[in-house]
């Protein structure tokens, strides 16, 4: 666990963090809800490659994401939200960060995630992430057409992959 600015702190998740990061998830739209069981096995079984923020107590933020189990140099950021109360201390970039510098992710040489075309905010995050990697950039259009959602989402889902990450990297 490390203090970062605004007394801010950046951890692993816990158990216990499981419901605040779904309620979390429900005031950051439009973030898609996934079941409360899905965020208690980000905070157990995969807290290693999560993140939360947590500032006076509160989760004002969070990452969830895996090893690529097929790829296992790539780390796949699942969702990612900050609360507006989080907003503006450069948060997302620092969960990635402190996530990408644990040794569990040491080895991992590049970050992927699919975004909608319109979420520009998003893009351009992970645009950032790239420009401080030095690391490329590629976005692969239609990754996840909207028809395979079924009638849950009429939104396409494209892929991007930042990579080389660099390597080693320290835990800041």
């Amino acid at each position: 666990m490390r203090k970062e600015k605004s007394d801010t702190i950046i951890r692993e998740p816990r158990l216990r963090d499981s419901a605040p990061l779904h309620d979390l998830v429900r005031r950051v739209p439009p973030l898609a809800e996934n079941s409360i069981y899905c965020n208690l096995l980000h905070c157990s079984h995969f807290s290693e490659t999560c993140a939360v923020a947590e500032s006076e107590g509160e989760l004002v933020a969070f990452v969830t994401g895996y090893l690529h189990p097929k790829q296992p140099n790539t780390y796949f950021l699942w969702q990612i939200g900050v609360h507006e109360h989080g907003r503006g201390q450069g948060l997302a970039i620092r969960m990635i960060q402190h996530i990408l510098a644990r040794p569990h992710c040491g080895h991992v040489t590049a970050l992927e995630a699919t975004v909608s075309s319109s979420n520009t905010a998003s893009r351009a995050m992970f645009e950032s992430v790239a420009k401080a990697e030095d690391a490329q950039f590629d976005l692969y259009h239609a990754y996840y057409p909207a028809e395979v959602f079924g009638t849950e989402n009429t939104i396409t889902e494209d892929r991007l992959r930042i990579h080389p990450l660099s390597t080693p990297r320290s835990f800041r």
